[in-house]
């Protein structure tokens, strides 16, 4: 690797910590519910907001992020986003109230936009045969996030219930866990935000905005002298030599165009598939699916264990997604992904719920209340909405509602082994290729004057989706229409996915940013 390439690496690594911060951020939370429940009395609608609080932050901040990231400049606008973090972790762990507490995960929400610009500048200084190893350290990041976090939840906890005396001292005891495990992020945000100030301004920006001869002096950093002359001719053809910045609206003519046509439909459709395919509901309610299939192992444990292995697929990506190819990573993760969920529903779909005397002694049901189930005591039921349809048409509203917690896990005989499997592997499948690659393909498949507006567009669909549809739904979901249908669902967008994907997208692998561009372009106009 030559100087320029580490100096791209260098870069690239330092921005991509935003999604460490970003995994961090929604892992650790998961932590805290039950204390911060007792602190301020929450309601399970609060709760319930505390949970949600960035996703709405991230939706507010997606739409003016492309504004400000092409106003600012990417670098700028990232050091902002640092600093949002840096704040948002100082006030949760000091909130004094319900409200302040929101706020404050609200403000990290509006951080979140760290994944869509760091997609964009990653994508830019990136060498064409490393850009789709840099811009996945995003994904690596994340799910390294997630897994330190788990980690230190299970520290913290821990160690505030064995209270030793130097815990105490620094107030690391069951009332204040929560605070640390909010203000533990304050660490990593404020070194990023010194670490930001050591980028270059993306060259491809500086174009943007007319300034070629900085743009120029950066871009012989991050490459080779004859690769540096050919980069920058290249963007200001793609620019068609204008020296401004085009406005939004110009913005958004030029994304809808004729000739956008097949990048626009690349990227708004990935946008719609990658969310919707389940991952981020598996995340938030991983513990609760591995507690209604049984098993040996805690589900604490299970979780664990999903996470080292997403870890490992990452990782695993990114040293071939420049060799295997964007194409045949994403069509084979879909599969594998469909296969996946597959497992999992046939798991669901041959599972027996059986109430029995002894299930209903582990739900806590008094001996009076027992004579309630009585007429479907003993009955197999062979869906989860069966059976929760016969106890509540049974014994009331109620008492339902009082064993509704526990009544799947108690009930439930099924292939739990194979449930773990299918989690798994779809893990593998969405960490080694659906999750990198809708990153990667948003910083490649949109021309530089347009991509700040069509990658954080791209962007909101998927946090809509992601960040709020998905994850809010899918106990619903469950309630309603059962866990065999819900994770048929999920395999089904793989399959959509998939034939869509397979009849639209070329490889990009190794190709510029303006070759790209060239190729979707004759693309659109065939």
């Amino acid at each position: 690797m030559n100087q320029p390439q580490r100096n791209a690496l260098y870069y690239a690594f330092i921005v991509a910590l935003g999604g460490f911060i970003f995994g961090l951020d929604i892992m650790l939370i998961s932590g805290t519910h039950e204390y911060t429940t007792a602190e301020f009395n929450l309601t399970s609608l609060q709760l319930g907001n505390i949970a949600a609080g960035p996703g709405y932050g991230a939706l507010i901040a997606l739409l003016f992020a492309g504004y400000f990231s092409d106003k600012f400049g990417r670098k700028n606008t990232l050091i902002v986003i640092a600093c949002l973090y840096t704040v948002s972790a100082i006030g949760s762990a000091f909130a004094p109230s319900y409200f302040w507490l929101f706020i404050a995960r609200l403000i990290g929400g509006l951080a979140f936009t760290s994944l869509s610009l760091a997609s964009i500048y990653i994508g830019e200084i990136a060498p064409a045969r490393m850009r789709g190893k840099l811009v996945s350290m995003n994904q690596l990041n994340i799910v390294i996030g997630i897994f330190v976090a788990t980690l230190i939840n299970y520290f913290l906890v821990n160690t505030a219930q064995d209270a030793p005396a130097w815990a105490q001292a620094i107030l690391l005891d069951e009332e204040h866990v929560w605070r640390w495990m909010l203000g533990i992020e304050i660490i990593p945000a404020a070194i990023w935000v010194v670490l930001l100030f050591m980028i270059p301004k993306s060259p491809h920006w500086l174009m943007l905005n007319g300034k070629q001869q900085e743009a120029e002096s950066v871009m012989e950093t991050i490459r080779e002298p004859e690769e540096a002359i050919q980069e920058i001719r290249d963007i200001k053809t793609s620019l068609n030599e204008t020296d401004h910045t085009p406005s939004m609206i110009q913005q958004a003519q030029l994304i809808f165009s004729k000739p956008m046509r097949i990048a626009l439909l690349i990227g708004v459709f990935m946008a719609l598939v990658q969310p919707l395919t389940g991952m981020n509901a598996m995340l938030a309610f991983q513990p609760m699916i591995f507690q209604q299939v049984g098993g040996d192992s805690s589900p604490f444990a299970q979780s664990v264990v999903v996470n080292l292995v997403g870890i490992s697929f990452t990782v695993l990506a990114m040293l071939l997604i420049d060799k295997l190819g964007r194409r045949f990573i994403l069509l084979g993760g879909l599969s594998v992904g469909a296969i996946a969920m597959a497992i999992v529903a046939f798991a669901f779909f041959n599972a027996v719920y059986v109430i029995t005397p002894e299930t209903l002694s582990a739900m806590g049901v008094s001996a009076s209340d027992a004579m309630k189930f009585a007429p479907i005591l003993n009955t197999e039921f062979f869906s989860d909405v069966a059976i929760r349809e016969a106890v509540l048409g049974t014994v009331g509203e109620d008492l339902y509602n009082s064993v509704a917690g526990n009544l799947i896990i108690s009930t439930a005989s099924m292939n739990g082994t194979l449930v773990f499997i299918g989690i798994v592997t779809f893990v593998c499948a969405y960490n080694f290729s659906i999750g990198p690659i809708l990153w990667i393909l948003f910083s490649e498949v949109f021309p530089t004057k347009v991509r700040a507006l069509a990658i954080t567009g791209c962007a909101f669909i998927t946090s809509v989706f992601g960040g709020v549809v998905v994850p809010t739904f899918f106990p619903w979901q469950l309630e309603n229409m059962g866990a065999a249908i819900t994770f048929t669902i999920y395999g089904s967008m793989c399959v959509i996915g998939l034939v869509a994907m397979a009849s639209v997208l070329p490889e990009t692998k190794g190709k510029s940013i303006e070759e790209i561009e060239e190729a979707l372009k004759a693309k659109s106009l065939s």
